[in-house]
């Protein structure tokens, strides 16, 4: 989820500019620097992740104009591991130094598995001890399936597939070094696509005994925390394959790029209303998750490189910057407003409003925080947030 360059310290809110995010050739970047419109990217996302978890808390029913016309809701589950993958390929396509890749990817998956484990055991102690369920918090077996994702989990159940992708992804890396020829880059797209939708379908052709399968369940189902871990890291790879092709535009995107992501969003919606259903998953997490990542990724590049949105928007990629910490805070601060307005019995979109500033500017207040307490900043790099 994490950008997978080395955090610089946070002493302004200013990112690398337009220009410099393309990605070079051949020489490597500079340990610190940034890409400005992954990180905005990522930043969007978290907040629609946010939204999502607002609409959740506050109750809005599927009737609410919210649901029609608010920020969409499921674009960040897969978007942001596409956007890993994503990542990825920038750095295949810039870098000579294939180590220093895969030092890279396997610190960070290392340091996401840490912290999701830890912050699993940690929500949903938590959630125990506030709705005053506490019993099973004495029983062994009820700690041995909680640390093993067979009791119950939280949202951070969604790092365990980036985590597991960042473990693959220098095979990835090795397989795209490996395209000495059109016919084998086809045949490798190819590949990966079908792999995606054959994941992803997995649920719906196993249904009948699905329930029976408990590491069916697991890998390709309910997975950790409601997120199936396969078919995420499989989304993953087609973030990377989406990285691959991409190119970097170096100045503002020009209108025949836009107007064919604008119009692959819109018929793949048609397409995904029209499909049946055996092939409905394979749209829905290939087509569809595509020009989702396309759309974000060119509103993030619109946003960095126009000024005037700059200045108001510029919070946002300092969430990309530091999404670890967004993510688990905007729940935090989710779920607490949640409990204090439930006494007041205000109307749902009212709620959803105030969860969501409180999530996406708490988060923001928690990072900002560490410009002025650097003990604080170094606790927080210590648990890698």
């Amino acid at each position: 989820m994490d950008s997978l360059t080395a955090q610089a310290p946070l002493t302004t809110l200013h990112t690398a500019s337009a220009s410099d995010s393309g990605v070079a050739v051949d020489a490597p970047r500079p340990k610190t620097e940034r890409i400005a419109y992954i990180d905005m990217a990522r930043g969007l996302f978290l907040i629609l992740m946010a939204s999502t978890h607002a609409m959740t808390l506050a109750g809005i029913p599927a009737t609410s104009p919210l649901a029609d016309w608010g920020l969409p809701r499921g674009w960040a589950t897969t978007g942001l591991i596409m956007l890993c993958g994503f990542m990825v390929a920038t750095f295949a396509r810039g870098m000579q130094e294939r180590a220093r890749i895969r030092h890279r990817v396997l610190r960070r998956a290392k340091q996401v598995l840490l912290v999701m484990f830890a912050s699993n055991v940690l929500m949903v102690v938590v959630k125990r001890v506030v709705t005053h369920e506490t019993d099973p918090l004495f029983s062994l077996d009820w700690w041995v399936g909680l640390l093993f994702f067979r009791s119950e989990s939280s949202i951070s159940g969604v790092l365990l597939p980036i985590a597991l992708f960042l473990l693959v992804s220098p095979l990835l890396v090795a397989l795209y070094d490996g395209c000495r020829s059109k016919v084998y880059g086809v045949t490798l797209t190819a590949g990966l696509l079908f792999f995606v939708a054959l994941t992803w379908s997995v649920q719906a052709l196993a249904a009948d005994g699905h329930g029976t399968h408990d590491a069916l369940s697991a890998m390709f189902g309910a997975g950790a925390g409601g997120f199936p871990v396969i078919p995420m890291v499989a989304s993953g790879a087609l973030g990377f394959l989406v990285g691959i092709v991409w190119q970097a535009p170096r100045e503002r995107l020009d209108g025949r790029t836009t107007l064919g992501i604008v119009m692959l969003f819109i018929g793949t919606s048609q397409l995904l209303s029209t499909v049946p259903m055996i092939l409905a998953p394979f749209v829905a997490r290939t087509l569809m998750d595509v020009s989702h990542l396309l759309l974000i990724l060119m509103l993030a590049i619109v946003i960095t490189q126009w000024e005037p949105s700059q200045r108001g928007l510029r919070f946002i990629p300092v969430l990309g910057r530091f999404s670890l910490l967004t993510f688990l805070a905007h729940r935090v601060v989710e779920q607490t407003l949640a409990l204090g307005l439930r006494p007041f019995h205000l109307p749902g979109e009212l709620v959803y409003a105030v969860c969501l500033g409180g999530g996406v500017f708490g988060s923001l207040a928690f990072i900002l925080l560490r410009r002025r307490f650097a003990g604080y900043d170094r606790v927080l790099r210590a648990v890698y947030l």
